[in-house]
C-alpha cells in the first residue's frame, strides 16, 4: 500500500513547573516518547489506550499544532518537521483535525456558514459565491440543511455540532484527517450515526484517518489497523482483525478483556491489572508496563523492549511475546 504519513522517533516532552527565570526545567512529562509508525493512503489507523497515554498529543504533534520535541514526521515524502511557517500553512489544506469537544471547538460568535467557510476564506481558494456554494454543499453532505448556515452553534445539539466540525475539516478537501475522539462526548445513540458518516465520507472523498479513541468497540468498527499506546509508547500495532482475535501484548489483552459483552450468558475471563499507572514524569525503567504485567520477568524491568515483527504487519513490544 502507498504510504501517506510516516512518523519516526516522535517525542513530545512538556516541562513541569515554572522554574526560575532563564533556568531550564528540571522535570518533563514524557507524553510521547520515541514512537514510530506509518499510515497508508486510504486507511484508518486506530490509536487506542488509557486516558493520558499520549494519543491526542501524538495527533496534534503530527499536524504540528504543538511542536514536537524530537523525531521526524513525513507527509507524502515531505518532511513536516523541516517546513517553515509558510510551507506548513500550504500543507495544512491537506491535513485537518476533528476535535473531541463539539462545544469547545466551535466559535459561538460565528455562524455555522462562517465556521465551515473560514478555512476557504483564509486560504483564498474560492471567491465569495463559490465559498457559499461549497459551504452549502458540505452542510448537506454531513446531514444538515442549507439554512443551518445562518444559525449559531448554540442552536444545535452535540451530534449536530460535531457534524459542523466535520464539515469544517472537509472544507479544503484534505487528504488526511486526525479524528481526536470525535464521538466520546456524544450520546451512544448518536455515536453510531457519526461513525457511519465518517466511513461514508472516507469512501466519498478518499480520506485517510488517524482515529483516536479509548473505546475499543468503536475503533474495531472503523479501523483497518490498530496501534495500542501505553504511557507514551506504542506497545502493539496490527491489522484490526488480528489484534482483536489474537492480541499478543499483555496490555492489549487486558484492554480487550474489559470490553462489555452484550450477551449476559457469555462469560469471559477478566484480566485485572494490579497497581497504578506510573507517572509519565518518572516512567519506570525497562518495559513501562512491567509493574502491572501479570507475565513480567526480571528482564522486563531492566531492558526496554522494541517493536518487533511477530506476524504479517503485526508488531509487538514485549520480551515474552516477540
Amino acid at each position: 500500500m502507498e504510504r501517506l504519513v510516516r512518523v519516526v522517533g516522535l517525542k513530545k516532552y512538556f516541562p513541569v513547573g515554572e522554574g526560575r527565570l532563564f533556568s531550564r526545567p528540571k522535570e518533563f512529562v514524557h507524553a510521547v516518547d520515541d514512537i514510530t509508525f506509518t499510515i497508508h493512503k486510504g486507511e484508518t489507523l486506530g490509536l487506542v489506550g488509557e486516558s493520558g497515554c499520549g494519543k491526542s498529543t501524538t495527533g496534534m504533534a503530527i499536524l504540528k499544532l504543538i511542536e514536537p520535541t524530537a523525531g521526524e514526521i513525513w507527509f507524502e515524502d515531505k518532511s513536516v518537521t523541516a517546513l517553515n511557517s509558510r510551507s506548513l500553512r500550504l500543507l495544512r489544506k491537506d491535513m485537518q483535525i476533528i476535535f473531541q469537544d463539539p462545544y469547545a471547538s466551535l466559535n459561538e460568535r460565528m455562524t455555522v456558514g462562517e465556521i465551515v467557510g473560514e478555512g476557504i476564506k483564509i486560504n483564498k481558494v474560492a471567491k465569495k459565491r463559490e465559498r457559499l456554494e461549497r459551504t452549502a454543499t458540505l452542510l448537506e453532505t454531513v446531514g444538515l440543511r442549507v439554512e443551518h448556515a445562518r444559525r449559531y452553534p448554540h442552536e444545535f445539539s452535540s451530534g449536530q455540532r460535531q457534524r459542523i466540525a466535520i464539515a469544517r475539516a472537509l472544507a479544503l478537501n484534505p487528504k488526511f484527517v486526525v479524528a481526536d475522539e470525535p464521538v466520546s462526548a456524544l450520546d451512544v445513540s448518536i455515536q453510531a450515526q457519526v461513525i457511519n458518516l465518517l466511513m461514508e465520507l472516507q469512501n466519498q472523498f478518499h480520506l485517510t484517518y488517524l482515529f483516536i479513541s479509548h473505546d475499543l468497540s468503536v475503533v474495531r468498527h472503523i479501523s483497518d489497523r490498530v496501534a495500542v499506546m501505553y504511557l507514551g509508547k506504542i506497545v502493539e500495532i496490527a491489522p484490526s482483525k488480528i489484534i482483536y482475535a489474537l492480541p499478543r501484548h499483555p496490555y492489549t489483552e487486558a484492554l480487550l478483556a474489559a470490553i462489555p459483552i452484550p450477551d449476559p450468558s457469555i462469560r469471559r475471563k477478566r484480566i485485572v491489572l494490579e497497581g497504578d499507572i506510573p507517572s509519565s514524569t518518572h516512567p519506570p525503567s525497562g518495559c513501562r508496563f512491567h509493574n502491572r504485567c501479570p507475565l513480567r520477568s526480571t528482564d522486563c524491568s531492566s531492558e526496554e523492549p522494541s517493536l518487533k515483527e511477530v506476524g504479517p504487519d503485526h508488531q509487538v513490544a514485549c520480551h515474552l511475546r516477540s
